[in-house]
């Protein structure tokens, strides 16, 4: 399977991609930071990079947040962005992907 994971270069994303590649599948991870396991740098924030990174995709896995450890480093909006906003972008870019 094609399987793209966001937060690649965070702790849970980073699991995934090892986990998941060791069993053979196709993946792709997926950060704004680049990291050994971070295939493709940029922002769930950006619609056209989503769509871009989801082309041909058997399932998606989103593990890329902000979260209590963000609060004191980021603006309240940048939670909304990535939190809400990157979510839905996920969400609607792997439907029209399917």
């Amino acid at each position: 399977m094609r399987i793209p994971v966001t937060g690649s270069a965070g702790h849970l994303g980073e699991a995934l991609v090892r986990t998941l590649s060791d069993q053979g599948h196709v993946v792709v991870g997926i950060d704004i930071a680049e990291s050994e396991l971070t295939h493709r740098v940029g922002s769930i924030v950006d619609r056209s990079f989503v769509a871009d990174c989801l082309a041909g995709i058997d399932v998606v896995l989103h593990a890329a947040t902000l979260h209590k450890p963000h609060v004191a480093t980021h603006p309240r909006q940048e939670f909304v962005d990535v939190n809400i906003t990157g979510a839905l972008n996920l969400l609607e870019e792997a439907v029209a992907a399917s």
